[in-house]
């Protein structure tokens, strides 16, 4: 596959990625979190703010497989 078409996708990949995160993460904060303690609603968005990366660090790597061969 080529190697624009593969960052193409896992550009949009990512996007869409994020996306559906951020409206799961505000849904179950929205839901769980109002009557909880402070430092529970800290942890949340800490953790919250770094797992998104997670899933696009493996697209990430996806897309950069072939980079090294088409030079």
């Amino acid at each position: 596959m080529p190697i624009r078409l593969k960052k193409l996708i896992g550009t949009l990949l990512i996007l869409i990625w994020l996306f559906f995160y951020v409206l799961f993460a505000l849904k179950l904060a929205a839901t769980i979190l109002p009557d909880s303690h402070w430092a529970v609603q800290v942890l949340y968005y800490a953790f919250a703010g770094m797992a998104w990366i997670v899933p696009p660090g493996f697209i990430i790597q996806w897309m950069a497989e072939g980079a090294r061969d088409d030079d």
